[in-house]
């Protein structure tokens, strides 16, 4: 009991934790970042299903917005997804952008590393009602991503102080689903 209680309370206090400091990047090329992305790692959304081969997919609009389709699979074999636009919150950080979801729902999401051909670290954390909501994802062009570049996104996560045990990584064994 005193164990559950401790681990209750440790979750709290962690949830209630200031957001850490990870910049994003200065210089950010969306006609190179769009296309399809695979999501190696990640750390969960609050009340995310379990979907396995999380893929992304970002077409450049006319206005300079990013319009997104995220696919992935859930536990029942069926397809989930949800569409949406990000936009960057200011011309000055253009790796900073809101995504505004279809269904109304509104994020952040910071492009911290990218290589645009390659890999990307993406991360995002807000504080609502002193509760800590950390996100993180590790994208690749390619269903699997080099070892050592998960190292560095996880030290990068790390080093600023990023609870690194929620990382899960995302299983990919589904083809292309777009």
């Amino acid at each position: 009991m005193l164990s559950t209680l401790l681990t209750v309370c440790g979750l709290v206090a962690s949830g209630m934790a200031a957001c850490p400091d990870i910049p994003a990047l200065d210089v950010f090329d969306a006609a190179q970042y769009i296309g399809h992305w695979y999501e190696i790692q990640k750390y969960p959304l609050f009340g995310e299903s379990s979907d396995t081969c999380g893929q992304a997919n970002y077409t450049a609009e006319a206005d300079g917005s990013i319009s997104l389709v995220n696919r992935g699979i859930k536990p029942d074999g069926s397809l989930d997804f949800i569409t949406g636009t990000a936009v960057a919150k200011d011309p000055a950080h253009p790796a900073e952008l809101t995504v505004h979801f279809d269904q109304g729902s509104v994020g952040a999401y910071n492009v911290i590393r990218t290589d645009y051909t390659a890999s990307a670290l993406v991360y995002s954390c807000v504080n609502i009602l002193g509760i800590k909501f950390e996100y993180a994802w590790f994208l690749s062009r390619e269903p699997t991503m080099d070892q050592a570049v998960q190292d560095e996104y996880i030290k990068i996560l790390a080093d600023a102080g990023s609870d690194i045990s929620r990382l899960e990584v995302t299983l990919q064994n589904c083809g292309n689903l777009f």
